[in-house]
């Protein structure tokens, strides 16, 4: 069981690193993702089904559906990464993703953002 100064300290962390990409707090899409990490630090088996363990745990969490959810999460990074600051995704996605059109999947940022808290 996590203690509870660990479960600031990532909830800090994820979302000093997440407003400094650019997510916007205002979106649905960046608590989720923001609860996602925490889950994600405390259980990493979450990240090895995203769309069967992690989605549904969200959407029990905030009552909604693990569609939704989904949905919510790409919105926000979509969002995110056509708005966001250009030089702190090179350093967290690395140079893949940055100077194209493409953007990381859900699972992806879920896990940079998981691997940079981590860090922290």
């Amino acid at each position: 069981m996590e203690s509870e100064s660990s479960r600031v300290k990532i909830l800090t962390n994820s979302t000093y690193l997440m407003l400094r990409l650019g997510f916007q707090a205002r979106q649905r899409g960046y608590r989720y993702l923001r609860e996602a990490v925490l889950i994600s630090c405390q259980n990493h088996e979450m990240l090895e089904s995203v769309t069967k363990l992690l989605y549904p745990e969200l959407a029990h969490r905030f009552d909604t559906t693990d569609k939704q959810v989904e949905r919510a999460i790409r919105n926000s990074i979509e969002t995110a990464w056509s708005r966001g600051n250009k030089d702190a995704m090179e350093i967290v996605f690395g140079s893949i993703y940055c100077g194209t059109d493409e953007r990381p999947t859900n699972t992806e940022v879920i896990e940079a953002l998981v691997r940079n808290v981590m860090i922290y």
